[in-house]
C-alpha cells in the first residue's frame, strides 16, 4: 500500500478527535440525527442583503439558473455524496483546500455552498479564511473590507459582517483585511472561539472554511483542526500526485471526506460519456 493508500485509508478510520489543551481540535457536533427538518425560509434583518448579479456568477463560473445542467448536476452529486456523510458522522462543517494555488478550491467552495443552500432545509455560513488572497467575496460580486479579520482582532460584532448574496439560505462572512501572518492569528484563542459558536448556534446551518492552499501556507493546518472533515480540490492536468500525497499526509489524524477532481476537460468526464 502506497504512502497516498496509507494516508487516505487512516483519514477514512479517524473520526473528531477531542484533544486538550488549546482547543487544537473540536468534537464533532451532532446535526440532524433522529428528528425532522422542516424548511427554512430565514429573514435577514440584520445581516446585510446584496442582490446578485447573475451576469457576474456566470462569468466567474458560479451556479446558476442557466448553467449547463451537467455541471450543474455534478455539483448536485458532489452535495449529495457531502451531506451523507456528513450527516451519518455527524459533522456539520468542513474545510475547502488544495494543495498547491490555483487548483480550484474556492470556487469548488462557493459551488457546493450553494448547492447545499438550494435544500430548502438547510442553511450555509461559508467563511473566507483566505486572508492573504481574499477572493470568496470577488466570485459572488460582493463589497470587500471588513469581516473575519476585524472579528478576530477587533471584536467587530458579526451582525456587522455577514453579508447574504441574494440567495436564500446562504451567509457569508469574508475574509476582511489581508493579514501579512493569518497563521498567528487563526490559531489564537479568539479564533477557537469563534469556531466554537458558528458550530453550535444553529442545529441546521452547515459550515464551510474556504482555506488557504495547504501545502503553500501552514494557514490551513491550524483550520483543519476546527473543521470536523477535509475536502480536497485537485486540479485536473495541473496537481502533481505527490504535492497531493505530501498534502493528504500532512492532515495527520483529520477526517478527510474524500477529494475533488476539478476542469476536466470537456468529454472526459462520466457526465458526459453517459450523455
Amino acid at each position: 500500500m502506497s504512502k497516498l493508500e496509507k494516508a487516505m485509508e487512516r483519514a477514512k478510520q479517524a473520526r473528531g478527535i477531542e484533544t486538550s489543551p488549546a482547543g487544537a481540535a473540536t468534537i464533532p457536533t451532532p446535526v440532524n440525527k433522529g428528528r425532522r427538518l422542516e424548511p427554512i425560509d430565514p429573514v435577514y434583518t440584520q445581516t446585510r442583503v446584496y442582490p446578485f448579479d447573475k451576469a457576474l456568477l456566470e462569468k466567474h463560473g458560479v451556479l446558476t439558473t442557466a448553467f449547463n445542467p451537467i455541471i450543474v448536476e455534478q455539483y448536485n452529486l458532489l452535495r449529495a455524496r457531502v451531506m451523507e456523510a456528513m450527516t451519518s458522522n455527524g459533522y456539520n462543517s468542513i474545510l475547502v483546500t488544495s494543495p498547491e494555488p490555483e487548483e480550484g478550491k474556492t470556487l469548488t467552495a462557493v459551488n457546493l455552498a450553494i448547492s447545499i443552500a438550494r435544500e430548502s432545509n438547510r442553511t450555509v455560513l461559508l467563511i473566507d479564511t483566505d486572508m492573504r488572497q481574499t477572493s470568496v467575496h470577488r466570485y459572488l460580486g460582493l463589497p470587500g473590507g471588513t469581516g473575519l479579520y476585524e472579528y478576530i482582532t477587533k471584536g467587530t460584532p458579526l451582525s456587522e459582517l455577514l453579508i447574504n448574496p441574494g440567495l436564500p439560505r446562504l451567509t457569508v462572512l469574508p475574509a476582511g483585511m489581508p493579514a501579512d501572518y493569518p497563521a498567528d492569528l487563526l490559531s489564537g484563542p479568539a479564533m477557537q472561539e469563534f469556531v466554537r459558536d458558528v458550530k453550535g448556534r444553529y442545529p441546521d446551518r452547515y459550515i464551510i472554511f474556504d482555506s488557504p492552499p495547504i501545502l503553500a501556507y501552514a494557514d490551513g493546518l491550524y483550520l483543519a483542526r476546527y473543521a470536523d472533515t477535509v475536502l480536497m480540490v485537485a486540479r485536473s492536468g495541473s496537481t502533481k500526485e505527490d504535492n497531493l500525497r505530501q498534502a493528504l499526509e500532512s492532515l495527520g489524524d483529520r477526517p478527510l471526506l474524500g477529494t475533488v477532481l476539478n476542469r476536466v476537460p470537456k468529454g472526459q468526464g462520466p457526465a458526459y460519456s453517459y450523455y
